[in-house]
Parts: structure tokens; C-alpha cells; sequence
């Protein structure tokens, strides 16, 4: 009768373990997913309106750039995909790194251009390589995903990386993510907490949930509870 018992007690701890595992991966099995991190960028409009077009059709990249995104929302132009990756491509061939970015995101989406994700990490990779972190985090994206490029979690890590030693939330996030599962750079807690952190601390809600699920679980930290709700909580507003 105390060996069922005995039987019994362990079963019951067996199914907790099981139940925390799967709620552990349930918050970790994936990375931040591409609504999150593709998106066209915002461009500051320095250039006059009126100025804008013949400074386009002069060749100034700037101009280019900012015809391009007028055209993509709309700004006293009638809105076009198509003229905006045109205008956008015209400044990417200069190394206009913004519009090298937003250029590979409308191959990434198929929006005035075929969709084509080769053509996409092609221009991420233009932008990355002049040090721009919007564009590092979309190559890192594309390598984990193994869109464009075959995937290769380790040239993820390392586009994550650069993008977030610039400050880039949802990179530092993934990149806390793979020093979590161990992808692509060894497993270790404590640098994911490092990179998690350092995005919650910029408001970033993702990084924040699961810093307070690194304290929930004491992994790279202290268990502290109280830590846990303070991080969940800020999640959520």
C-alpha cells in the first residue's frame, strides 16, 4: 500500500515537471516573428516637396529615398508600390542604407516588386555591412529562418549581435533567445538575462515577459518572485 502511495506521489511530480517544461517552452520555442521585426521604416522628410522630385530626377539619393517612401504612403503622390521600390532602388545603387533596407523588405513581402527572398537578403546584407542595425537584425532574421540564404544559426547570432550592440530591442531579444536554447551560440542563461534585460529596459514587452520568466525559474538569475511580477506586469501595460 505505501509503495502505491510512494507510486503515486512521484506521478504527481513527474506531471509537474512535464507541465513547467511545457509551459517554459510554450514562451521560448520561437523566435520573435516577422511582424515583429520586418516593417518598413519611417523616414524623416528633410527635403521640401516641392524640391523633392527634381532632386530625385538630379540623382540625389536622399531625394530618391524620400520619393520613394512618398510614394509608399502616399504624400502628395497617388500611393504606389511600384513607384516606391523604384525610387527606393535608384537610392539603395547608391548606398542609401535606408533605403537598402526598405527596398530588401518589399522583396521580403512582395509588395511592388515579385516577392523574392534572395533578392531581400540581398539588400539586407548591403546595409548590414555599412553597419546599419535595422538591416542586421532583418539578416539575422532571414539566416535563423533560412530565408534567402540557407539557414545558419550561428550567421544569425552574429547579425543579431551587431544589431544589438547598437540598441536594437527585438535583436537583443532573439539574441537572448539563442543563448537560451543554445542556437547558434553556446546555452547560457546568464547572457540571455544580459540581453533580455538590457531590451526590457528600453520598454521592449517581449524582452520584458521573458526576463520575468528567466526570474520566475531562477535561470542566469536568483529565483525572485517578486522580480518575476515586476517584469510580467510592465509586459502587459
Amino acid at each position: 500500500m505505501n509503495y502505491i502511495k510512494v507510486f503515486g506521489v512521484l506521478m504527481i511530480i513527474v506531471l509537474c515537471i512535464a507541465m513547467i517544461i511545457a509551459g517554459a517552452f510554450t514562451i521560448f520555442t520561437t523566435y520573435i516573428n516577422e511582424n515583429d521585426t520586418h516593417s518598413l521604416l519611417e523616414f524623416p522628410l528633410l527635403i521640401s516637396e516641392n524640391d523633392t522630385r527634381t532632386l530625385a530626377e538630379q540623382g540625389d539619393a536622399y531625394a530618391q529615398a524620400q520619393l520613394g517612401y512618398m510614394y509608399l504612403h502616399g504624400e502628395d503622390t497617388p500611393q504606389s508600390y511600384e513607384q516606391a521600390a523604384y525610387w527606393f532602388r535608384l537610392a539603395a545603387e547608391q548606398d542609401h542604407t535606408w533605403a537598402q533596407t526598405n527596398l530588401g523588405f518589399m522583396y521580403y513581402m512582395g509588395e511592388g516588386v515579385p516577392q523574392n527572398y534572395e533578392q531581400s537578403v540581398y539588400w539586407y546584407r548591403l546595409a548590414a555591412r555599412q553597419g546599419y542595425a535595422r538591416a542586421q537584425a532583418n539578416l539575422g532574421f532571414m539566416y535563423a529562418h533560412g530565408l534567402g540564404a540557407p539557414q545558419s544559426y550561428e550567421q544569425a547570432a552574429y547579425w543579431y549581435r551587431l544589431a544589438s550592440e547598437q540598441g536594437h530591442t527585438w535583436a537583443q531579444t532573439n539574441l537572448g533567445f539563442m543563448h537560451y536554447i543554445g542556437q547558434g551560440v553556446p546555452q547560457d542563461y546568464v547572457q540571455a538575462v544580459y540581453w533580455y534585460r538590457i531590451a526590457a529596459e528600453q520598454g521592449y514587452a517581449r524582452a520584458q515577459h521573458n526576463l520575468g520568466f528567466m526570474y520566475e525559474h531562477g535561470l542566469g538569475v536568483p529565483q525572485d518572485y517578486g522580480q518575476a511580477e515586476y517584469w510580467y506586469h510592465l509586459s502587459t501595460n
